[in-house]
């Protein structure tokens, strides 16, 4: 099966991700010394982008940048040139094409990003994406690459390779995935007791069936073309065309926090100076199956190890709570992220300055307000300077550790509800489209959970005040029809629904903007 028919036959789950976003690349590339466009007067091209659905939001939240997305599929690119007119969009370009057919001009790109693209493409497509990158990638532009990693994906591979031998022949896609489910709900069931071997490929399997979008199956794990890398051998590809390793977009998987302090002298050991080969052994350790690495032009002059400074002009922003756990009399404070990671400080203005994240958040907040906010918190009698260089070495340190995010011009969006709140028109096209997962203006997926959540969205157009939208969202949830499983009494008048909701409206609109989904 061609991977344009795949494509065509079966929809790919669209979604946005924070990895690839151009205020994060710029972030990045300014710490390591480039001189990186900002997001709002930037190039960017994204290949193999699907119904371009990253790329919508881009060229909402930043008017005067130029987008440029390419796919094969012509029911995405469909769907998406659908959605650009909707939104009118005119800083947006998507493209049905080839990529080794397609020329892409003379204008040099910021960023070009190619995410879920280059393992499942033929050796000579990788090539010609790298070439792409030689060629049209600006003086400080960066190139972000995903691919299936190595060594994590050789215990992956082994299922991949059962299932190409038992749905060889099965074309159709529900057809193809019911046999794959089917033979790895058996494989984990019936393979004997006792060795290593069993325990990996119910692991594996167990993992396989619970993706819970089939779709990410058939496209994922059933491809015919699949090809994982090492991070030296991707290097090594990537030199070949002039380009060399600038970063992981994930920036805290490059830290060997998670090691043991025993382990860290011998990592260094081996590496022996060598970033990629730091890189390579710690995939080792960890069994990594997956990397987004970016790269720039091999000439350019990259700063390692970064720079704190350059935090001076990034934005902050971070999901974090005091860790009670981590904290002693001595006047140390742990802080702790959503995601587990952990730093601990007695530094009264760092200290400070993780409460203001916290408090902020999803908001970011550029370095000079919250330094200024900080010291006013921590009473600090110490010179500006100090302090500053304090936290930006905090920040560079919690960005390492996955503890708190760096932007360069991160998208607005409003942190209150206003008089006339208005979602992303984005996310109320996508409701409108039967979707209850959603671009957030971060931009990030998020997911509602309620249909009173995705009325109530769908309803937050800029032109009603609070009285108004309880009315009309009363009249909403009073037509809508009973939900499976719900007899007729769940079917209530509007005033029922109006005197039900009073109460629940203004936390309902906050958790929108908590969620990002409202316009500033």
């Amino acid at each position: 099966m061609s991977t344009e028919f795949a494509y065509d036959t079966l929809e790919y789950p669209a979604h946005v991700l924070p990895q690839m976003h151009p205020s994060r690349l710029a972030a990045i590339g300014r710490l390591h010394g480039l001189d990186c466009a900002p997001p709002s007067r930037c190039r960017l091209l994204e290949v193999g982008c699907g119904d371009g659905l990253q790329l919508l939001a881009l060229a909402m939240a930043y008017p005067q940048a130029r987008f440029v997305g390419i796919d094969m599929s012509r029911n995405a690119i469909a769907r998406g040139e659908a959605m650009r007119r909707r939104l009118g969009l005119e800083n947006l370009l998507l493209v049905q094409a080839d990529l080794t057919r397609w020329d892409p001009g003379r204008e040099a790109f910021d960023y070009i990003t190619a995410h879920g693209f280059y393992s499942w493409v033929p050796p000579q497509v990788r090539d010609h994406l790298l070439a792409l990158c030689r060629q049209r990638l600006a003086d400080a532009g960066i190139a972000y690459i995903s691919y299936n990693a190595l060594p994590g994906c050789h215990l992956r591979r082994v299922m991949w390779d059962m299932l190409r031998h038992h749905c060889a022949g099965i074309e159709e896609p529900t057809a193809r995935i019911a046999s794959a489910r089917q033979f790895l709900g058996w494989l984990g069931a019936a393979v004997p007791e006792g060795k290593p071997y069993a325990e990996v490929i119910r692991d594996e399997a167990a993992d396989l069936l619970r993706r819970t979008d089939h779709a990410v199956l058939f496209h994922d794990d059933l491809a015919q073309i699949n090809e994982p890398l090492s991070i030296t051998a991707f290097a090594a590809q990537a030199q070949a065309h002039g380009l060399r390793f600038l970063a992981e977009a994930d920036y805290h998987e490059m830290s060997d926090a998670a090691l043991a302090p025993e382990a860290r002298p011998g990592l260094a050991a081996l590496a022996d100076g060598d970033v990629l080969q730091r890189e390579q052994y710690l995939d080792f350790l960890k069994g990594r199956r997956f990397r987004q690495t970016l790269l720039c032009r091999a000439e350019a002059a990259v700063m390692r190890p970064a720079e704190a400074d350059a935090t001076r002009s990034l934005h902050a922003v971070g999901h974090l709570q005091r860790d009670a756990a981590d904290t002693d009399d001595a006047g140390t404070i742990g802080f702790r992220s959503s995601d587990g990671a952990a730093l601990s400080t007695d530094h009264p203005v760092i200290q400070a300055a993780l409460d203001a994240i916290a408090e902020a958040f999803p908001l970011p907040l550029a370095f000079p307000d919250l330094l200024t906010r900080a010291r006013a918190a921590a009473g600090s009698t110490a010179g500006p300077d100090e302090d500053a260089s304090a936290l930006a070495q905090a920040l560079l340190s919690g960005f390492e550790h996955g503890l708190l995010g760096l932007h360069c011009e991160p998208p607005r969006f409003a942190a209150e509800p206003g008089a006339k709140p208005r979602a992303s028109a984005l996310a109320r096209l996508q409701l409108e489209a039967g979707a209850d997962c959603v671009a957030s203006l971060r931009p990030s997926m998020v997911r509602l959970d309620s249909r009173l959540a995705i009325e109530l969205i769908q309803l937050l157009d800029g032109s009603r005040d609070h009285v108004a939208l309880l009315d009309d969202l009363a009249l909403r949830m009073s037509a809508l029809p009973a939900a499976e499983g719900e007899g007729p009494e769940a079917l209530r008048p509007a005033a029922w629904w109006r005197q039900k909701l009073a109460p629940q409206l203004a936390d309902g609109l906050h958790q929108a903007a908590r969620m990002a989904l409202l316009e500033a």
